[in-house]
């Protein structure tokens, strides 16, 4: 078992979902939780701005609460409202949110709200942040039976992110069989860890595609993220090719883009 010295994690969650009572719903809990885990920096969206009309509530609150520089905020942006574009503005006059997320299939997007997403990605470049696709939040077979939603339609997502290749994506929440369709086909595209299971998954990952653009989420509230952590501790990779997924990569990121805005 690897002793793994610090990880970042890419998406957490707090707040509360109606079909089951999560654990680590509040920040302290969730905090505790995630530094016990060696975890020294976590990126969080609010649950409610998942289902609410209108995320701009969970995301104020969210701002509001964050205390310290363990969490990250990360707002959720709804590109299906005609004030998706307020709600970013607003957000990014907190100097904390470098990433911003999008949630596809529960804010049923249809082909104007994908043209949104393409006006947010030029927005982000200007302001040198971060966009994260949420792929789904939970696998289809544990979902609410009267509440089912469908995943997010790849190839809409796929458009988008080929037509900014300068711009970062990160896919949250893929599975292992949809990772070629983008990491073969973009170089701005980074896959969160969350949802890929296979039997030795870093090594898998590593012979197919290598470690450079995987990165560590533990999807925690909705996840416990040992489910995670483990991935990374019982790996038979050594400790460097680990690291790349726990940490480096991130640090690459942020400094790429602190490199670009100083330019």
């Amino acid at each position: 078992m690897k002793h793994i010295s610090k990880i970042i994690d890419f998406s957490t969650w707090i707040g509360n979902w109606p079909f089951i009572c999560l654990r680590y719903k509040e920040l302290n809990d969730l905090k505790q939780k995630l530094q016990s885990l060696h975890v020294v920096k976590a990126f969080v969206s609010p649950i409610e701005g998942i289902l609410e009309q209108d995320p701009a509530r969970a995301n104020r609150k969210l701002l509001q609460d964050i205390d310290g520089s363990f969490f990250s905020p990360v707002p959720i942006i709804d590109l299906s409202y005609a004030n998706w574009k307020e709600t970013f503005e607003s957000v990014m006059k907190d100097s904390r949110v470098v990433m911003v997320k999008v949630i596809p299939n529960y804010h049923m997007y249809n082909a104007a709200a994908y043209d949104n997403l393409a006006r947010l990605a030029e927005l982000a470049i200007k302001s040198n942040i971060i966009i994260c696709i949420q792929m789904r939040i939970e696998d289809p077979r544990g979902q609410y039976p009267l509440m089912k939603v469908c995943d997010v339609d790849k190839e809409q997502a796929a458009i988008i992110i080929s037509m900014f290749p300068e711009q970062t994506f990160i896919l949250n929440n893929l599975y292992i069989n949809e990772i070629a369709q983008f990491l073969k086909a973009f170089d701005n595209v980074y896959v969160d860890m969350s949802s890929i299971e296979s039997l030795n998954v870093l090594k898998a990952l590593y012979n197919e595609f290598t470690l450079d653009r995987f990165l560590f989420s533990s999807h925690c509230a909705f996840y416990y993220p040992e489910a995670n952590l483990y991935k990374l501790k019982f790996s038979e990779l050594n400790i460097n090719e680990i690291d790349k997924v726990a940490f480096k990569n991130a640090e690459q990121i942020f400094e790429r883009l602190k490199l670009s805005a100083e330019n």
